[in-house]
């Protein structure tokens, strides 16, 4: 068996449970590598490179852009929909519309600090159950036409669907580059605007790329889309999965999208590697 393999591109190669102990990977493009299972003990990786491969970055580059573009025109319709109720010549909507405008607000920051999910089932939940009771109750009675609560609900609904969306699109951006997710956060609110939603429809799509790039960063309350990053990484990156690391040598590795779920990792030489949206668990 080769047991020098330095310098080399092994984009896609498999290596699935194979004894590569003592193995030289150094300065070897290793994205989308298969080494499941492999023995790697004492094995040189120092300088490689893992992630996902160019022709799979371009994959995800178009999925997530088309993602983003739907979540800047849900962005462009959650933010016509606020700026026709405070419009509106009907006193509940508008005032209404006043109320969606404080709930985006509210949503917005508890999204930041707590997690889009906490905020859903916090504020939005209890709002638009708020909002249905109290519009059938005003219907039923002959006190008014449920209009207003009705426009609330709506507004509260394309909302989450606009961060939803949002988060979809920084998950594949961020498990990329920054690069990437700059160009899908400026398109996508462009395009929202350009749709006519106005400044409330770029204030929503940026506060969504800032909320999603928090959550990729490890803070509390974020763990739905981390999962989805995690499996953007095992279905697309360097996979060392129950592969046995003992003694290697990643040092200067540059470790972007490696999925190390169950590997043996004891005395493995980390020094000066960034690891980048990387698999541990």
């Amino acid at each position: 068996m080769e047991s020098d393999y330095s310098n080399k591109k092994l984009q896609k190669a498999s290596f699935r449970n194979m004894d590569l102990s003592n193995t030289n990977f150094a300065g070897s493009d290793l994205r989308g590598a298969d080494f499941t299972g492999a023995n790697l003990t004492n094995a040189d990786l120092s300088g490689s490179r893992t992630g996902i491969t160019p022709v799979n970055v371009a994959f995800l580059f178009i999925f997530t852009l088309l993602v983003s573009l739907l979540s800047g025109y849900v962005a462009m319709l959650a933010g016509t929909t606020m700026q026709q109720m405070v419009a509106s010549t009907d006193e509940d909507v508008r005032t209404a519309g006043y109320v969606a405008i404080g709930v985006a607000i509210l949503f917005i920051l508890l999204s930041y600090w707590r997690g889009v999910g906490n905020a859903v089932k916090d504020l939005i939940m209890p709002v638009v159950v708020l909002a249905v009771a109290v519009g059938t109750a005003a219907y039923i009675s002959g006190m008014g036409t449920g209009m207003g609560m009705l426009y609330l609900v709506l507004s509260c609904v394309l909302l989450v669907f606009m961060f939803v969306i949002g988060t979809v699109a920084r998950a594949s951006a961020g498990s990329l580059s920054n690069i990437i997710f700059i160009v899908v956060a400026v398109s996508g609110a462009s395009f929202g605007k350009t749709l006519g939603g106005g400044l409330g429809t770029v204030v929503m799509a940026l506060a969504c790329a800032v909320i999603s790039k928090r959550a990729l960063s490890g803070a509390h309350g974020f763990g739905a889309l981390r999962k989805l990053s995690h499996a953007i990484t095992r279905r697309f990156g360097t996979s060392f999965r129950r592969a046995k690391l003992t003694d290697a040598n990643f040092q200067k590795a540059r470790l972007h999208n490696a999925d190390f779920t169950d590997a043996d990792m004891s005395l493995a030489n980390w020094h000066h590697v960034k690891k980048i949206n990387c698999v541990f668990k």
